[in-house]
């Protein structure tokens, strides 16, 4: 991979094309940064899957761990699990050279997802360099690690080859755009009952497929108690024993979303994990998200990528959320 990459960058440079090669040298300081990269093809289509290289060099007696996956950007994430090798870097550094596979769903200019990097020094006979974001361990250990985030750069998206010529813009319409600029309530009726219809028919289906919740809401109690009692019904289920890790996380960092969105209305459910995680830490402070941060990213990790957290380490992330939730005040 690393002729390939070497050739692209050739090309690039060639043709002029600055903007989707960088050299950062010192855009992130030690033990960890971005040296350089560019994604194939250099002008991606709109919600077409594409290749990023990232050329990442590493201090020589530290111990990283890499992500096979991006945390995601407003309008690009991972779309599967990347791939890494390493090769001997200038002045005993070590250099890894990554690909990941991304998507971009915004015409124009697009912010690159960012890449997370836990670095630790190597212990007393320990072989430093990068190892499998898998290896990391749960949140207690990372507890005396580095954590940093890589700022990774843009690609330009294109209109769909299918699409050129046409003068419809790839953005969001108003409902006036689809229904009209007067909604009939006829059609509108019809819209609410075959919606309706739809719903109890994947209720029916799926009714002996899913959980039954072992107690009804609380009469009375405060949204962060209605929470705390969620998460110890998830915990009772055993997902988290028996294989079914993907439920687990994703019911779990469900039970944090729907409790923000009842606290603040204007945190909609539809936020990524990073924007969520964000939104919190301005609200409370750094602090308040220093070890739901990365139990967060686990999850998204689990969901999806290839981490597979042992049920000792799913139960203790677990246990980080619904502490941070039972120390949360109330509003």
């Amino acid at each position: 991979m690393s002729v390939r990459v070497l050739a692209l960058l050739v090309l690039a440079c060639a043709l002029g094309r600055g903007q989707a090669v960088a050299d950062i040298a010192y855009q992130t300081p030690a033990p960890a940064r971005l040296v350089a990269f560019i994604n194939e093809p250099l002008e991606p289509e709109f919600g077409k899957v594409f290749e990023l290289f990232l050329q990442l060099r590493f201090a020589p007696s530290i111990v990283a761990f890499v992500p096979d996956t991006l945390l995601p950007a407003p309008n690009a994430f991972s779309a599967g699990a990347g791939h890494w090798t390493t090769e001997p870097g200038p002045a005993d550094s070590i250099d890894v050279r990554a690909t990941y596979y991304v998507m971009g769903l915004a015409n124009g200019g697009v912010e690159l997802p960012t890449l997370e990097l836990w670095t630790r020094p190597a212990a007393a006979g320990e072989s430093p360099g990068p190892r499998p974001a898998g290896e990391l361990g749960d949140s207690t250990t990372r507890a005396d690690m580095r954590r940093d985030v890589l700022t990774i750069g843009g690609a330009m998206i294109q209109v769909p080859s299918e699409m050129q010529g046409q003068d419809a813009a790839i953005d969001p319409h108003p409902p006036a755009d689809v229904l009209g600029g007067e909604w009939s309530p006829w059609l509108i009726g019809a819209l609410a009952v075959g919606g309706a219809a739809l719903v109890a028919a994947a209720w029916l289906l799926l009714a002996g497929r899913l959980p039954v919740r072992v107690h009804a809401p609380i009469l009375g109690a405060s949204p962060r108690t209605e929470a705390l009692h969620e998460l110890d019904r998830l915990l009772a289920l055993g997902w988290h024993t028996d294989g079914r890790l993907e439920e687990f996380y994703d019911a779990t960092t469900n039970v944090l979303r729907q409790l923000s969105e009842r606290e603040h209305a204007d945190w909609s459910r539809a936020l990524t994990s990073s924007e969520l995680v964000a939104r919190v830490e301005d609200r409370w402070g750094a602090g308040a998200v220093a070890r739901l941060r990365p139990t967060v990213w686990s999850a998204e990790r689990v969901k999806f990528g290839t981490h597979r957290p042992t049920p000792a380490a799913a139960e203790q992330d677990w246990t980080v959320i619904r502490d941070w939730i039972r120390e949360l005040p109330e509003s």
